[in-house]
């Protein structure tokens, strides 16, 4: 009994895919014979992902049916058009590269210049300060000009009388 069933399940499972092979093929004859290799190939490369495993075996099945000459010129089509789109890609990620690291240096000297002059105001910032300092430390009683200018003038005040401008040697 159990190997009756085996049997007649491996033959039901044999007329089966014959019957998928002899639907393939025919897909496959009708296909090609309607549509030049190139033009499946185009039709392969732009297709969706599920399509395009459909269509692919459609022409595998396409080419099992041609002869050597015949497969090997296809062959050589789809490989010259699945290089040429390569290309294409590599052309266009070389391209993104490219600009983006065109715009990281544009983006890198932009922040170099924002710094240099955020720099160059801290030093203006510290100058007018100093400057400011200096001026208030002028106006303060005792440290003016008129305080420092000659030791002469502070005479009056009981401090020694010595006269700086006086030559060496006298």
């Amino acid at each position: 009994m159990k190997l009756s069933k085996i049997a007649l399940s491996l033959l039901m499972a044999g007329s089966m895919s014959l019957a998928m092979a002899a639907d393939a093929t025919a897909t496959a004859d009708t296909t090609g014979a309607s549509v030049s290799v190139d033009t499946q190939i185009a039709e392969i490369q732009a297709a969706p992902a599920q399509k395009r495993v459909k269509l692919m075996n459609q022409f595998k099945m396409r080419l099992a049916n041609m002869n050597e000459a015949e497969r090997s010129e296809a062959i050589a089509q789809m490989q010259a058009a699945m290089q040429a789109k390569e290309n294409t890609a590599i052309t266009v990620n070389d391209t993104v590269a490219q600009e983006r690291t065109q715009t990281h240096t544009r983006t890198q000297t932009r922040a170099q210049n924002m710094q240099m002059q955020a720099s160059q105001e801290s030093v203006q910032m510290q100058n007018m300060n100093q400057e400011r300092t200096g001026s208030q430390f002028m106006n303060m009683p005792g440290n003016g000009p008129a305080a420092t200018a000659t030791p002469s003038a502070n005479a009056g005040s009981g401090s020694h009388n010595v006269n700086f401008s006086m030559p060496r040697g006298h």
